[in-house]
């Protein structure tokens, strides 16, 4: 087996990775071209980094939390011992995490992009006007800061802030949720999320996008000349390996309620 590290930026986690590679040395071949294994050390966002950045390669992720929280983690820095114990010796199960494919048209070209965990579309100048259309019908006229649409994995971050559920991932749903809806008579949504499958088109457009900003996961990226974006989900995925027991039940408890 070949692997790759994604290592965040400070000592612990730099210092982490050299304990992993030496731990690994005799087993694995270390490739950062065409890993099978790619081994994140840091954060949920460093996850996200790792993602993006093999995007394109037939690889499985893991993680190992260098700080004090990680929902993407199945180790603690504490337990980098056990880690190598586990990837040389234990057999794994892979968990699914479907992926948003977002296609933001411009008025020359499109583009798209894929989300691990969310698209979020955010106007703190002004309040946004946006249509939203869901397999092409018209289904409100938001008014507010903006929307975010999230994946099953992404629905224990920004979502979750924005009071929208956590959806068990592996399953391949959206959710939208509203960003300071603005609720009178001119203007009404719906006021809570909305869960979508993968049959579901999520179309958005606005007359307020020229100075918004959308975010991809930890990708920001500038709406001057966007006239609409696209979202579904379910046509991709990237595998995350599990090499110990750790439920995503285990997982939302751990990050919300108690250790």
């Amino acid at each position: 087996m070949k692997y790759a590290l994604m290592i965040r930026n400070d000592a612990l986690s730099k210092e982490t990775a050299l304990k992993i590679k030496e731990g690994l040395k005799d087993f694995f071949m270390y490739d950062d071209q065409n890993p099978d294994l790619v081994i994140s050390i840091g954060g949920d966002g460093t996850i996200l980094e790792a993602v993006h950045h093999y995007l394109n390669k037939d690889c499985c992720f893991v993680g190992i939390h260098t700080g004090t929280l990680g929902f993407y983690t199945d180790y603690q820095v504490d337990q980098v011992d056990q880690f190598i114990k586990d990837v040389t010796s234990r057999e794994f199960t892979t968990m699914k995490r479907y992926l948003l494919e977002i296609k933001v048209n411009k008025k020359n070209q499109s583009e798209t992009y894929y989300a691990l965990n969310e698209l979020r579309l955010d106007q703190g100048l002004q309040a946004q006007v946006i249509h939203v259309y869901i397999n092409d019908v018209l289904f409100e006229v938001f008014r507010g800061n903006g929307l975010c649409v999230s994946t099953p994995s992404g629905s224990t971050a920004y979502n979750k802030s924005l009071g929208g559920a956590i959806i068990y991932p592996g399953i391949p749903l959206m959710q939208m949720t509203e960003v300071a809806g603005i609720h009178h008579n001119a203007y009404r949504s719906l006021g809570s999320s909305l869960i979508l499958d993968e049959s579901q088109t999520i179309k958005l457009e606005g007359n307020q996008f020229k100075h918004a900003l959308i975010g991809i996961d930890h990708i920001h990226l500038q709406m001057d000349d966007v006239e609409s974006i696209e979202v579904t989900i379910g046509k991709r995925y990237v595998n995350f390996i599990e090499y110990k027991e750790m439920s995503f039940i285990k997982r939302v408890r751990r990050a919300f309620i108690n250790s």
